[in-house]
């Protein structure tokens, strides 16, 4: 379908066809077994499409909407870093000092003298993840066995100081997600503020933005006549219904709950023909310049972090900014081409969505001269989609079968009278790829059509049944 605005801002038409996103949102909902998302696209700081797939609630058929609310997780990051870009605008902190200029407490080794500001805001410290959030979040859905005294900040800082021998370089040299990090950034905003993390976010940041629905607490979310019921995916993948974790400790690092309508305002502080300013400009692109090269799987090489943003440099031609986040039972995105004035905010009831690239998806329709189907991850899976069925060879000796393992990966199944085996199936740009005597072995591949697909495997040729 497509769709037609004048935008308030120029008084231009612009014309969005939404009918590629409608299907590969989909598409992708049903092979992720995702119950519900919602997505929420602006221009110049304007909505052009807004709306829910699926459900919020499976059980009472509740339906999705664009103002249905979202546990968003380390989304949430990039508010915290917003709080300290604040509070330095203010002089009330210097990200470059050393964290135990503000947080004595933290002194897990000699390096911690050197660790500023500045390396937990782009998890740059040198020390690896400790697990302090997964504790939290699947101690939430009572998935966790672990054991581990994580009842306040105490305990926290506790086991944060037991770890110093898990660093594994001085700061500043290496990128590791330290959700740990963010912790302490909550805790620091809150001393130099004299007010709670929560409490602070929501006076200087979602008020004057005029963003009214969003918490860190379950029970305000819960009482919203139109929340999502966050679902955790069982090993059978299976969905149950579970809780979002408030904990405080939590807040900083990825606590915030809301819906896509209003994270689309947040956004609008990069995007927006008419900023609203509750930060100086200088300190907006602080906050999103690249600083540290990521480790992160991406078909966008490099992926840089920030200070709570991550970027790509060449996405289909431009500068994207974005970042996404899961608390064991829901997920959200965020993204925006500056270039362009365009962003997506995208929020799912199940952590296992690949909210990033439905975001890419949408971002990618806004390029001209591009197309979605430039986009790597589409193609590969299309590919995919071809090369998976079952196979024969001469006289059918062999019995060959291409199908999506348990875990994620494309498999290969060969049968005949003298060999039984199965190998993964790797996919990198035009090539294919399986394992074979631990060393990375090709596979030649020749499809006209999903129908119409050979591959040869050492000696052997199949055919698509």
């Amino acid at each position: 379908m497509k769709l037609s605005f004048t935008m308030k801002s120029t008084g231009k038409t612009f014309s969005f066809d939404s009918s590629s996103l409608d299907l590969y949102i989909s598409q992708t909902m049903q092979k992720a077994n995702v119950p519900g998302l919602s997505i929420t696209i602006s221009k110049n700081g304007e909505t052009v499409y807004s709306r829910g797939y699926g459900h919020r609630d499976t059980d009472n058929r509740e339906p999705a909407t664009e103002n249905t609310l979202y546990g968003i997780g380390s989304v949430t990051k990039s508010f915290t870093s917003m709080a300290l870009m604040l509070l330095s605008e203010k002089g009330l902190i210097d990200i470059n000092k050393p964290v135990r200029d503000y947080l004595s407490k933290f002194h897990p080794d000699e390096a911690s003298e050197e660790t500023t500001i500045a390396h937990l805001m782009s998890h740059s410290s040198g020390f690896p993840g400790l697990n302090t959030s997964e504790v939290m979040l699947f101690r939430e859905v009572g998935k966790d066995t672990s054991y581990i005294p994580m009842a306040g900040f105490e305990d926290f800082m506790y086991y944060i100081n037991g770890a110093a021998g898990e660093r594994h370089s001085p700061p500043g040299n290496r990128f590791f997600y330290w959700n740990e990090g963010y912790t302490m950034l909550g805790r620091i905003i809150e001393k130099l503020s004299g007010m709670k993390y929560h409490k602070y976010i929501r006076e200087n940041i979602l008020e004057p933005l005029g963003i009214k629905r969003a918490t860190f607490f379950e029970e305000e979310a819960f009482n919203d006549p139109d929340h999502a019921t966050p679902y955790y995916r069982e090993q059978d993948g299976t969905n149950t219904p579970s809780r979002i974790s408030d904990e405080e400790i939590g807040h900083a690092p990825g606590g915030l709950v809301t819906s896509t309508v209003e994270l689309s305002k947040y956004l609008s502080l990069w995007t927006a023909d008419n900023k609203k300013k509750i930060v100086g400009d200088t300190s907006l692109q602080e906050l999103v310049k690249p600083r540290i090269k990521t480790f992160f799987a991406s078909h966008f090489d490099p992926v840089m972090y920030g200070y709570g943003w991550m970027s790509i440099n060449n996405f289909l031609g431009k500068r994207l900014i974005s970042h996404s986040g899961s608390v064991a039972a829901s997920s959200g995105y965020v993204g925006f081409l500056p270039e362009l004035n365009v962003s997506v905010a995208i929020g799912a009831n199940t952590s296992d969505c690949p909210t990033s690239r439905i975001g890419m998806y949408a971002l990618s329709l806004f390029i001209e001269g591009a197309s979605a189907d430039d986009l790597p991850f589409v193609k590969i899976d299309k590919k995919r989609d071809m090369l998976k069925g079952d196979y024969h060879d001469y006289r059918d000796y062999t019995r060959v079968s291409l199908f999506d393992g348990d875990d994620g990966l494309l498999k290969m199944k060969l049968e005949s009278d003298e060999f039984h085996t199965t190998v993964p199936v790797l996919l990198e740009g035009d090539k294919v790829y399986t394992i074979n005597n631990n060393a990375k072995m090709e596979i030649e591949v020749r499809m006209k059509n999903d129908r119409d697909v050979e591959i040869y495997f050492e000696r052997h040729r199949f055919q698509k049944k």
